[in-house]
């Protein structure tokens, strides 16, 4: 019997069992590029990419994994699956997978689907108590390679509260999963230990629960309801809607050349060719209710990666590179849009950030620093909703001196000023202090509080949880939310370079609608929590006691007093509701 015919056979067999029930964890998205592939690259050699294939294919495409970024066979076999049920119960669990099209089979094995001949297998998940309650809206990735091979390695870290919604499992974690399969690597000698395979060869995937009963059905290149055309070895297949209970065997699977391991699927829209992200908004609200405070102390709004010979979204100092003039609202239309700098926005109430400090990295640059703030009596006491960007350039070289009342909620602070900035450290040779980098080579920050812990993990274009778009040297990256007390590194930031806006709300243009949006402080100015200080309310000079020191300090700084350390209920001026809250917490 030719193959072809046992393959629809056995495909038309399968295609009964399917399940009807609502989805309590469904695929995601799966990686089909081959180990010596690029994603995006041409299929076949022409005059701009004479090898697609292998080393020299690197500089063929600009497309790259936002986890992995640009690497030859983009991280290896992965799968990504998201949990839709809340306090799921992984164990026992099975996905079975074939690829009927793909020939490396070891010919005698027989996992699941009845064919020998046919590439398949089965990822058991094991009772290890770390599947007993997973909380929905986790993405859940499964790679065949650990780090050092390319891949990742198992990773349980789980922090919701702060971005971090995604856990990873390595085949090579068999105290995890448990991989059967019959497939062989080419030799000699000939390799039949893969643990699981994905490809373009019409991969399919089905999940069974720990009973045994398919819970979701065949998705995949060639199952009844695929949606897209075929797959090829330089792309990703993803699905093209929110996660949901309503997402089934026939939802919208195909192929694309942009991957997001790790991180909401983003796609083109084929109507009207903007450029659309999965939404987990609903899926996680629960989630976060249950286990945060909402209560975020501070977060990035924006920084510039335009090099400083280029001009925002390219071109010259007279238009851009499409015919525009896209320009800073601060700083006009301007070679390098005001040099390095970056924005954060305060989300509580009388946060006191002294002696905090800022460490950057660039993940692809190989710099890195840390920028150290001073005990200023400005840093103790910063409402919400206070704009604070963060310059190297003064005045006279094109950026901006501090300047503490630079515009309505917004403060400058030039990292050159030594009376709020204790001083900066770089890893770039020569380093002066004062002096930081930001970029477009995956460039993040973490924030750390006064005794070094870190209070914000990394945001940016580097952060693992970063995925809407890679940052060229002729754009700005920033926030497309409201602002809001729950922003964390895995909100809305992306590449732009239509809009910069230092110092000030950011904005940006929600395709297909030519309206200009301006991002809105009202939510959080209206529901901002209040700091508390861990030296405790009350404690002026954070000297571990409330005493006739700190009263002393409340009547020195009598009056209107904006920032004042003093100014405990940050009401902008020090008077009797201050010495109250001094007496209320003595001792």
């Amino acid at each position: 019997m030719p193959r072809v015919s046992v393959v629809v056979l056995s495909l038309s067999t399968l295609v009964c069992a399917t399940s009807a029930l609502a989805k309590d964890i469904i695929l995601n998205e799966w990686n089909c590029v081959g180990s010596q592939k690029w994603l995006g690259n041409p299929g076949s050699p022409n005059a701009g990419c004479p090898m697609p294939d292998g080393p020299a294919g690197v500089n063929c495409s600009n497309n790259d994994d936002s986890f992995f970024g640009r690497v030859m066979g983009n991280g290896g076999d992965w799968i990504e699956l998201v949990i839709i049920k809340d306090n799921m119960d992984l164990r026992g669990w099975k996905i079975q997978w074939v690829e009927w099209l793909e020939t490396d089979a070891d010919g005698v094995t027989d996992i699941w689907v009845g064919i020998p001949s046919v590439p398949q297998g089965e990822i058991i998940f094991t009772n290890d108590p770390k599947w007993s309650n997973l909380r929905k809206g986790t993405i859940l990735t499964i790679t065949e390679r650990g780090t050092a091979a390319g891949g990742l390695d198992t990773d349980f870290s789980f922090d919701p509260c702060n971005g971090d919604w995604w856990i990873n499992a390595c085949a090579d974690d068999t105290q995890y999963i448990i991989c059967n399969a019959n497939v062989c690597d080419a030799g000699p000698p000939l390799d039949c230990t893969d643990p699981f395979d994905v490809g373009n060869g019409d991969w399919q995937a089905r999940i069974l629960d720990a009973q045994g009963n398919i819970h979701v059905g065949l998705v995949g290149e060639g199952a009844p309801g695929w949606s897209g055309s075929g797959v090829n070895s330089r792309e990703v297949v993803k699905l093209r809607q929110d996660p949901s209970t309503a997402i089934n065997e026939f939802s919208d699977y195909r192929g694309g050349d942009s991957s997001t391991f790790g991180g909401p699927n983003s796609w083109t829209n084929p109507a009207n060719q903007c450029r659309t992200y999965q939404n987990f908004t609903a899926l996680r609200a629960s989630v976060y209710a249950d286990l945060c405070s909402g209560c975020n102390l501070i977060w990035l709004n924006e920084y510039n990666a335009v090099k400083s010979d280029n001009f925002l979204n390219g071109g010259n100092s007279s238009q851009d590179s499409q015919n525009g003039f896209a320009s800073d609202s601060f700083f006009g239309r301007v070679q390098g849009n005001g040099g390095d700098w970056f924005e954060l926005v305060v989300s509580i109430n009388n946060l006191d950030l002294r002696n905090w400090s800022f460490r950057w990295q660039e993940v692809e640059g190989g710099k890195e620093g840390e920028i150290f703030l001073t005990n200023h009596p400005f840093w103790s006491n910063l409402p919400a909703g206070r704009i604070l960007t963060f310059i190297e350039r003064t005045s006279a070289q094109g950026g901006l001196d501090t300047n503490l009342n630079a515009g309505p909620n917004w403060s400058n602070i030039n990292t050159f000023d030594t009376a709020l900035i204790a001083g900066t450290t770089g890893s770039a040779p020569g380093h002066v202090s004062g002096r930081f980098t930001t970029s477009n080579d995956k460039w993040r920050i973490e924030i750390r509080n006064a005794i070094g812990e870190v209070v914000v993990p990394w945001a940016g274009e580097g952060s693992p949880h970063y995925y809407r778009g890679g940052v060229s040297s002729t754009e700005v990256c920033r926030l497309r939310e409201n602002a809001t007390s729950t922003i964390d590194a895995s909100s809305a930031y992306d590449d732009s370079a239509a809009s910069s806006t230092f110092g000030a709300p950011n904005t940006w243009l929600n395709c297909p609608s030519p309206a200009l949006v301006t991002q809105s402080f009202a939510t959080l100015l209206s529901t901002a929590c209040t700091f508390v200080p861990p030296c405790g309310a009350g404690d002026v000079n954070c000297d571990g006691i409330v005493n006739g020191a700190d009263i002393a300090i409340v009547l020195g700084s009598w009056g209107p007093c904006v920032g004042c350390a003093a100014d405990l209920n940050g009401d902008g001026v020090v008077n009797g509701a201050d010495i109250a809250i001094v007496l209320g917490n003595w001792g």
